[in-house]
């Protein structure tokens, strides 16, 4: 039995329509695997919020608004919907959980609702490989004619609140608190530095040894009393984890 709890009460789901729920809750939006695991431990659902640990992904497309300019409405809705497939993809073959798309821009995080030991790695992998990626579309699209354009991305480890959160007319299962405001201000500072993929100290020190970084500068952000320290990604030191973290979980 599956207990779930909303801001309108709670009831008591059986086993089948558990089954549902997650699977038409989650599978467009996490890999196969984390679905299977949810299944098999529901007691990783926690609908109400609960506090984990988490790596949380942000990225955005470089001068969309000109871009768009140059472009139709039917052509640039193609050309968005390709690029954020494609991208899509990428974060959900290194498990992580797309959380919304706001326009051209991507929240994603690792590390719920199954718990991932190693979130802010397959973060930063999952960022390097959009970045392989996307120089492949570039040379497609720039066979097509098509306006050439480039992504930032930021990457922040730390504790959130992650759940089922919204009205009684909708809930959407999302995270929040401290460690996504930084992340979004990091995808944001990508623009100053003129970087691609910005990790703060706290996804560093939980990566350090297995990636190519170079520390940009200490940066004060709103709500902290203290800097944060930011490095520029640029690359993992094992170039073989990119494809081994994209191999499915172990379930048990």
């Amino acid at each position: 039995m599956f207990i779930f709890i909303g801001l309108i009460g709670f009831r008591i789901l059986t086993e089948e329509e558990n089954v549902k729920y997650i699977r038409s809750t989650f599978s467009k939006f996490v890999s196969k695997d984390i679905v299977d695991e949810l299944l098999k431990n529901p007691d990783n659902l926690n609908l109400g919020g609960s506090k984990r640990d988490i790596t949380i992904f942000f990225s955005d497309i470089r001068g969309f608004t000109t871009m768009s300019e140059k472009m139709g409405p039917e052509e640039l809705v193609q050309f968005l919907n390709q690029y954020l497939s494609e991208m899509t993809e990428i974060i959900i073959e290194f498990k992580g959980t797309i959380d919304k798309y706001m326009g051209d821009a991507i929240m994603a995080f690792w590390g719920a609702p199954v718990p991932l030991e190693d979130h802010a790695y397959y973060g930063c992998a999952a960022g390097l490989a959009q970045m392989r990626r996307l120089a492949t579309l570039k040379e497609e699209w720039k066979s097509l004619d098509l306006p050439q354009m480039d992504i930032g991305i930021g990457l922040n480890s730390g504790p959130a609140v992650v759940g089922n959160m919204g009205s009684s007319h909708r809930m959407d299962y999302t995270c929040m608190g401290d460690t996504i405001n930084l992340g979004s201000r990091l995808e944001g500072t990508n623009k100053e530095y003129g970087t691609h993929i910005i990790i703060s100290e706290y996804t560093y020190e939980k990566v350090k040894d297995r990636v190519i970084a170079r520390e940009l500068d200490l940066i004060k952000v709103k709500g902290k009393t203290q800097p944060v320290r930011i490095y520029e990604l640029l690359d993992l030191v094992n170039e073989e984890d990119l494809k081994l973290l994209r191999k499915p979980l172990q379930v048990n």
